[in-house]
């Protein structure tokens, strides 16, 4: 992690998502680690330090709730914002229970995820 910056850490399985969110998260300042599953994830040294975490829902081998429920082994208190092409109300009942702070449908419109990133850093907009 770099100078105290705060450390936002990205998983999806789509290379272009991940790359987007990375260039607008490191334009407004975030340190920015992106992993496409859950072996580089859990490989990454500054997985417990993380500040914050955008998942994407559904992935091959795992989905966003279970890689949730292993990286809070790691890094108990760590927000996180979940994405997805749809939502349900199970979906939402789920995420609820697994402690999500908001989950964002794709495309992702406005200044939308920088608002919730900013909710759960408790940091003005």
């Amino acid at each position: 992690m770099s100078d105290g910056q705060t450390l936002v850490i990205i998983v999806d399985d789509d290379q272009a998502v991940r790359e987007s969110l990375q260039f607008a998260l490191r334009l407004e300042g975030f340190c920015v680690h992106t992993h496409n599953g859950i072996t580089s994830l859990l490989a990454d040294p500054d997985l417990g330090r993380a500040d914050c975490m955008i998942l994407d829902h559904r992935m091959p081998r795992l989905d966003g709730f279970d890689l949730l429920s292993t990286i809070r082994t790691r890094n108990p208190d760590v927000p996180a914002i979940m994405l997805t092409s749809r939502t349900t109300s199970q979906d939402r009942v789920r995420a609820t229970a697994a402690g999500v702070h908001s989950m964002l449908e794709k495309p992702l419109l406005d200044d939308v995820l920088m608002h919730n990133i900013r909710a759960v850093l408790g940091v003005p907009a």
